[in-house]
């Protein structure tokens, strides 16, 4: 007995012991749950990557086992992390996607209702924050000292098997349950690092937690940024990845780098801050309107709408809205009236002035003056909102009544078979004659059936009419409204083109999985007979080097025929798998390719397809040799984060290949050099590559590289090139120092005088940025006050210093606006305030007066900021039906009071 008790009593302590020594080690595991950053410097926070919580201890959901070891280029590898996930209906990745996103043109291998994640940002980045939509995992455990492990309880099934160590990482997809000895390979993997800061400046985020999840499987890595806005995850396997960074406060934003990463990235997640949004919504008769739902949509593609209701007094609030633009709009509830209104300022309160809603009504005829049954009239889109375009049908009478309209103008279409669709463009003014009556031109048709070699119908094919003589005058088609020119059969394989004259010509019939053909036919026509054949096809499988099947991967088929130009595109499935089908007979190239950091990957092979052949083809990608290199200032010294990126020279890209795309490190990305300089591309297979590197501030010099072949651009190396070495120049510099009167940095911008592109902001009025020899001027604007313009002068490459430029305030008015024909409230009216230059003084050599383009607030009033202090002349102009008054303000006026004059009767 007190054998046994003693044997218990040890066994208690060895186990209290145990869980005590589990708790005290160091954990650093794939997906968190509730991450908390830990009691540690900034510098060592900003290095520990996904240091978070485990998953909780999956529940055995079956018998099956995967047994296998873990291993790298030198050998077993112990104390790697291994978990088995599945996507499932609820997984990010195999949602099905709303239906205005669904891609019609996907290819074959994507299902019917997939969706590319990265649309759809709103609900990404809500079910990210919920910790929802990850791939779940069915078992999980740790390599053994020899590098053995085993995955348990799990069922029947294929399951994606992740192996996450300290110097590397790998995914296998589809490893079947019951599988033994998987040989898990570890890759050098990647490391994606970068720093969260706010959208309009670079101050940093800290504590915003960024989330990176893998777009095929959904799993999901975190990390927390540091003092600095600095995060760092991996390593990472290769793959397709989401940022999604979030921080209370801010929007939680969705970012997309590389579409493939395999090396070391480098990024910049910028968040929008989150505010709180006031607004009025009035009748047209200027009172407040209670109980109506107002819609807002900030300027986001894929953003959520947002609704509130208004209360008794017509105001509403939106308590967390991004701040960029938004756009609010309402509808009565009879939809005979409706308001919108945009704003993007922090301080602005929106006014919605409802205006009423019209409906256009009258007669459609035909040439001879006969009404028209069954004509289509459809206004192009008015609204942000989600709802279709107004519509209407004539009657046998050939009446229609059209509406809701709102806007000033219309673009209205009418479509009818057998007649030329027409498009009119109508002024939506208050003297606009609420009947309108339209007539149609009587065409000439060409109508029949597509079919296959069987005679079954095909619906969905693409058909248009090309003319005999435009084709000989070089036009590509014979019709007075884009409208006519094309048209797709009907689920019977039933067409109607139609024409404005009696023609002979080609009809043109292209379907997917079919051969395009050409018809001859005579204008008027019908029962044409349109047989599409199904053609070749080539299908198979894209590995790598070991013969591992490769996902992301965009197979190209060229034709190869002198003149042609033609390619097939398909995207491997995540088997590696392609088809292409409905192919001529003739010599074909094919490609696989696919983008990295550092390069564009490919490889290819002849084809020669015959008449209704199906060939199988696998494409392997070379391992390919590593070139290294580093990129060091002009002595000598290393200099990180540079992006490096090689490209295969023009001169030596295929013929076939009709597309190359530009060898630019800013626009298509680059591998980064470390802290010491150094990089590394993989995978290189052609003879040659040009490399190109580039950096904010600093300018790549070619001719004073080593290593290589300089041109003007860029840098030619061949396999061998040893001590290679990319040297960066110091870009010149532009900078200024912005104060008002008083000497206080003023937060103002900077644009470049008679060039398209966003002016660079500086809230603490300092600029310093990367000087083009280009620029001949600047402007400096600041709000309230006046601009500034200075010239840029210098030597090509020297710094220029505009030194402390002292802005002075302008005077600031505020403008009442009334109308004479409706002595009630204004509010919410949109006007137009602009300069009147017929009684300034001319030349002007006052600074640009304001101009205001937007709606008149709650007090019908508007604030003109910025006035100099002279008396200046002004044009106010209701946007709704055009009527105008100038006005007056001399150089000390605070208040002035402006009414629109009546429309003469």
């Amino acid at each position: 007995m007190r054998k046994g008790m003693q044997s218990r009593w040890l066994m208690g302590v060895v186990v209290v012991l145990g869980l005590l020594l589990l708790t005290l080690l160091p954990r650093t595991e794939d997906t968190p749950r509730n991450p908390a950053p830990r009691s540690s410097s900034s510098q060592e926070r900003s290095l520990n990557t996904w240091n978070t919580s485990e998953h909780a201890v999956p529940t055995p959901t079956g018998s099956l086992r995967i047994t296998g070891v873990v291993r790298d280029a030198r050998g077993s590898v112990p104390g790697v992390r291994i978990t088995a996930s599945r996507a499932d209906a609820e997984t990010l990745s195999e949602r099905p996607c709303p239906e205005p996103l669904r891609d019609r043109q996907a290819p074959s291998s994507v299902r019917e209702n997939a969706c590319r994640i990265v649309h759809m940002e709103e609900e990404v980045a809500r079910l990210v924050e919920a910790r929802e939509g990850e791939a779940p995992v069915f078992a999980q455990t740790t390599s053994a000292e020899d590098g053995t492990f085993a995955l348990e309880g799990l069922p029947s099934g294929a399951f994606a098997l992740w192996a996450l160590g300290e110097h590397g990482a790998v995914m296998r997809p589809e490893v079947p349950a019951g599988s033994e000895a998987v040989e898990l390979e570890l890759e050098e993997g990647f490391q994606l690092s970068g720093t969260v800061t706010e959208a309009l400046g670079h101050t940093p985020i800290p504590g915003a937690r960024v989330t990176v999840l893998h777009e095929a499987h959904t799993r999901f890595f975190d990390a927390i940024a540091d003092d600095q806005g600095r995060f760092r995850v991996g390593p990472l396997p290769p793959g397709r990845y989401l940022e999604v960074a979030s921080a209370q406060g801010w929007r939680t934003g969705v970012f997309r780098e590389e579409p493939w990463i395999d090396s070391d990235v480098e990024v910049d997640l910028k968040l929008h801050r989150m505010r709180w949004l006031e607004g009025l919504v009035l009748t047209p008769q200027g009172l407040p309107a209670e109980g109506l739902t107002v819609n807002l949509r900030p300027d986001f593609k894929g953003a959520d709408l947002q609704t509130t209701r208004t209360d008794a007094q017509g105001r509403f609030t939106f308590e967390e809205v991004p701040a960029v633009l938004n756009h609010a709009w309402v509808w009565n509830p009879e939809r005979t009236a409706y308001g919108e209104a945009s704003t993007e300022k922090t301080s602005e309160k929106l006014v919605l002035r409802m205006t009423p809603c019209s409906f256009l009504e009258g007669t459609v005829r035909d040439e001879q003056g006969r009404p028209l049954e069954g004509v289509r009239l459809t206004v192009k889109k008015q609204d942000p909102g989600d709802d279709p375009p107004p519509e209407a049908l004539t009657d046998e009478a050939g009446h229609y009544r059209l509406g809701p309209l709102i806007g000033p103008y219309l673009e209205i279409t009418l479509t009818r078979d057998h007649f030329m669709n027409k498009v009119e463009h109508l002024s939506r003014r208050d003297d606009l004659a609420r009947t309108w009556d339209f007539t149609l031109a009587r065409a000439v048709s060409v109508e029949g059936t597509v079919v296959d070699t069987g005679g079954a119908p095909l619906a969905g094919v693409a058909l248009r009419f090309l003319s005999k003589r435009d084709a000989a005058d070089g036009f590509t088609r014979a019709r007075s409204s884009n409208r006519d020119a094309n048209t797709v059969s009907d689920e019977a394989g039933r067409f109607l083109l139609d024409s404005d004259r009696e023609d002979s010509g080609w009809l043109f019939a292209e379907a997917r999985d079919f051969t395009a053909a050409k018809v001859d036919v005579k204008v008027p026509s019908t029962e044409v007979r349109v047989v599409l054949h199904r053609g070749a096809s080539v299908s198979g499988t894209v590995v790598d080097a070991k013969g591992a099947p490769m996902t992301d991967v965009t197979v190209k088929l060229w034709d190869t025929t002198p003149g042609s130009g033609d390619a097939h595109t398909d995207t491997v499935d995540a088997k590696g798998g392609f088809s292409l089908r409905g192919l001529k007979a003739g010599p074909y190239m094919l490609e696989a390719w696919r983008r990295t950091p550092g390069m564009e990957q490919s490889t290819s092979r002849p084809v020669e397809l015959e008449e209704h052949t199906q060939a199988e083809v696998t494409l392997r990608f070379e391992e390919g040799r590593t070139l290294e290199g580093m990129t060091v200032d002009t002595f000598g010294q290393p200099v990180p984060g540079v992006q490096v990126r090689a490209c295969i020279p023009l001169d030596d890209a295929p013929a076939w290949q009709l597309l190359v795309e530009p060898c630019d490190p800013r626009e298509r990305g680059g591998v980064r050099s470390g802290p010491d300089g150094r990089f590394v591309l993989q995978h290189l297979v052609a003879p040659t590559y040009q490399l190109v590197a580039w950096k904010e501030g600093r300018s790549f010099a070619p001719s004073r590289s080593r290593g290589g072949t300089a041109d003007a651009f860029s840098l030619h190396v061949a396999p061998g090139s040893e001590d290679l070495r990319l040297v960066l120049e110091r870009s010149p510099r532009l900078k200024a120092r912005v104060v008002n009167a008083e000497g206080q940095p003023l937060s103002s911008s900077l644009s470049v005088k008679y060039e398209y592109k966003g002016a660079t902001q500086a809230p603490d009025g300092v600029f310093d940025l990367v000087r083009r020899d280009t620029i001949g001027g600047v402007r400096i604007s600041a709000e309230g006050f006046f601009d500034l313009e200075r010239d840029v002068e210098g030597q090509p490459g020297e710094d220029v210093d505009l030194g402390t430029l002292v802005m002075t305030r302008g005077r600031k008015t505020r403008l009442f606006v009334r109308d004479e024909a409706n002595p009630g409230s204004m509010a919410g009216v949109p006007v137009f305030v602009v300069p009147s230059y017929k009684d300034n003084p001319q030349p002007d050599r006052d600074p640009d007066p304001p101009r205001f383009h937007g709606r008149l607030d709650a007090e019908g009033a508007i604030d003109l900021d910025g006035l100099p202090l002279t008396t200046r002349l002004f044009t106010v102009r209701l946007q709704q039906d055009g009527r105008q008054q100038d006005v007056s303000l001399d150089a000390h006026q605070e208040v002035v009071t402006v009414t629109v004059p009546a429309r003469p009767r």
